[in-house]
């Protein structure tokens, strides 16, 4: 099952199966599969540009503050 997911480190959204844990992009176990809010990733494989999340409004178009 292929399940959309962010890395908390690269910011890159991905379609990866269930069970990966490390981004293919930079390699660090970062991904994440939601929001903090509960909203999937499902809607940001086809968004160009800055994205944000459609429930909370969280911004996504860079790293996270965490791994800055």
């Amino acid at each position: 099952m292929q399940v959309t997911k962010r890395c908390s480190v690269c910011g890159r959204f991905r379609a990866y199966d269930a069970n990966d844990r490390y981004c293919i992009g930079c390699g660090h176990d970062a991904l994440a599969d939601a929001c903090d809010c509960g909203r999937a990733f499902d809607y940001a494989l086809s968004e160009q540009g800055p994205i944000h999340c459609p429930r909370c409004g969280r911004a996504f178009h860079q790293r996270d503050a965490d791994y800055s």
